[in-house]
């Protein structure tokens, strides 16, 4: 791979940001023939999208024939007008509802990212005109790392809590094999097989597995691709500086290892640097209060490529309120200090057995609602933080949080503060300061509902995302079971963002436009640096990484167009 130490004077293309979303616009570009630099101001690739499970949401994707992918595009389209109504323009999600399925074509056709199905992926508002129940989500393929050879330490690895063994990752598939273990020698023989494999990576000395899943197999592909394009990388370098050059050319003012370096762009720059979910001063003004304090996203994604942009004259986009994505998340403080967050994906806020709680020792909300409306509801119902509640059969069965299903000690995670546990639940409401009359009428009245099978305060388990998240082999009601065996368990989770939704106001081909709506000669943006054409909804898995790469596609298809229009003025 082409480092710093190679840099030249002057590219075609400069990419600031090395996510997904960069990443992208860096291949592309490149495929496309532009001479590319792609510049990562951390030591490593990856950013957020490491972190993540990897899902795209492209509607009209290639796992469906013409005909299909024409209707469900065409159904898409009026599943947003729902979903995001006037919350981003119209035109802007009709060109990533248009783009998204020739991005997907393009990398797969041209590059080592590969896609599958995710088919058990439904829209996240089943109930909308124009929602599908599965087929427009579609994830990275597993990846062998061990094909980046030297470079695979430059991928970000996962959160340390999403790995088993100290250092496996495992995909969401591997979860079902997991949990099906001892009932299915087909998931018995899956489980030994990427056993074995990890093992053989850390006696080969490899610091954590080599099989890349989720968003790490996504960012291991596209690393992989980018050096078999030509791109040049450079790593641990903050961009100071950008000014106007002639035309379409901007000059940028480099620090790498405390050296002062300039190159030139000759036809645009893309910023792509993630957002602001790492600036405390850009959070205390667009979040909602209390200002959350935790991010699940890559801290280093801290507004400053933003910044860089508003200095050229580019202008952020309409508020939207809380201006970014939720996830319900606990705190993990390890051992060594540090900490980790946790998102409660799906793994146990559905599952039958446990129930949310405000400070009334209240049920506030369907448990079972996807990530984003449950930390909406927690503003909504002053419910920051909320407490999660289960017995000692859910944390066995299904774990809860960060602690596994199965862990046979749990002390460590109580004495860490993680898990409180105690025999009664009038003890357990003491000990998290909770109205212990409201909480043990909830868990009464979770128990009555688990027999009924019907949840007369919330719904949960007759809505279709509830029920496909909880546990099908759990009657009457797959996501209502009783808390009923001591001792009984509580975990705090608050709202922390996956991203933030508000950035810089492009056009329908990426580039940046000024107060005035024009667009800014050589200047283009994506990814979440990019004002989300959400409009700070999150309507489906994947909502956040689709259109990143699809926009990311966008502007290096249209940076190479206007390339050849230059060139062909020039030799006319």
């Amino acid at each position: 791979m082409k480092t710093s130490a190679t840099l030249a004077p002057e590219y075609d293309v400069v990419v600031l940001g090395a996510g997904a979303g960069g990443m992208t616009a860096a291949l592309v570009a490149a495929t496309e023939g532009l001479d590319v630099l792609l510049i990562e101001r951390t030591s490593q690739v990856g950013g957020s999208t490491s972190r993540s499970a990897g899902t795209l949401w492209i509607p009209g994707n290639f796992t469906m024939d013409k005909a299909r992918a024409r209707a469900d595009i065409d159904a898409a389209r009026v599943y947003l007008n729902h979903a995001v109504g006037d919350r981003s323009p119209a035109e802007l999600r009709e060109r990533f509802l248009q783009a998204g399925p020739a991005m997907l074509d393009y990398l797969q056709a041209r590059s080592m990212v590969r896609f599958q199905a995710c088919p058990k992926h439904m829209d996240y508002y089943p109930d909308r005109p124009g929602a599908s129940l599965g087929g427009r989500a579609v994830e990275a393929q597993v990846y062998d790392g061990r094909g980046l050879g030297p470079d695979f330490d430059l991928v970000r690895g996962p959160i340390a809590e999403f790995m088993l063994c100290g250092g496996m990752m495992v995909s969401k598939a591997d979860i079902d094999a997991l949990l099906g273990f001892g009932r299915s020698f087909a998931h018995a023989k899956h489980v030994a097989k990427i056993v074995l494999r990890y093992a053989v990576d850390r006696l080969m000395g490899h610091r954590r597995g080599t099989r890349l899943t989720m968003g790490n197999a996504l960012a291991g592909r596209l690393l992989r691709s980018i050096a078999d394009a030509g791109v040049s990388v450079c790593r641990a370098c903050e961009v100071t500086r950008i000014e106007n050059g002639p035309g379409r050319s901007h000059v940028l003012s480099l620090s790498i290892d405390d050296r002062s370096r300039v190159v030139r762009s000759k036809q645009a720059v893309i910023f792509s640097g993630g957002g602001y979910s790492g600036n405390v001063r850009w959070r205390e003004a667009f979040m909602p209060s209390p200002t959350p304090r935790h991010t699940v996203a890559h801290e280093g994604n801290d507004a400053r490529t933003i910044e860089l942009a508003q200095r050229l004259g580019a202008v952020l986009g309409r508020p939207q309120g809380d201006n970014a994505w939720w996830f319900p998340s606990s705190v993990v403080h390890r051992e060594d200090g540090s900490v980790a967050v946790f998102p409660h994906i799906i793994m146990d806020r559905a599952k039958p057995g446990i129930i949310a709680v405000d400070q009334r020792g209240r049920r506030f909300v369907n448990e079972g609602i996807n990530y984003h409306e449950f930390s909406l509801a927690q503003y909504r119902h002053a419910a920051v933080p909320c407490w999660l509640i289960c017995d000692r059969l859910f944390v066995r069965r299904y774990g809860i949080g960060a602690v596994h299903p199965g862990t046979r000690s749990l002390w460590p995670w109580v004495q860490s503060g993680y898990l409180k546990r105690s025999h009664t639940i009038a003890q357990l409401a003491r000990d998290i300061g909770v109205d212990a009359g409201g909480l043990a009428e909830s868990v009464a009245r979770i128990g009555h509902f688990a027999r009924t099978g019907v949840d007369d305060d919330f719904g949960r388990g007759a809505d279709l995302l509830s029920r496909q998240n909880g546990d099908a082999s759990h009657t009457p009601n797959p996501s209502l079971g009783p808390i009923a065996a001591p001792p009984f368990f509580a975990v705090q989770v608050t709202p922390a963002d996956l991203g933030t939704s508000m950035g810089l106001s492009t056009n329908s081909s990426a580039q940046l436009v000024d107060a005035t709506g024009q667009p800014i000669p050589g200047l283009y943006a994506c990814g979440n640096d990019m004002n989300s054409i959400m409009g700070a909804q999150y309507p489906a898995p994947g909502s956040t990484l689709g259109p990143a790469m699809t926009f990311a596609y966008i502007a290096a298809m249209h940076i190479a167009g206007e390339a050849d229009r230059l060139r062909e003025m020039h030799n006319a």
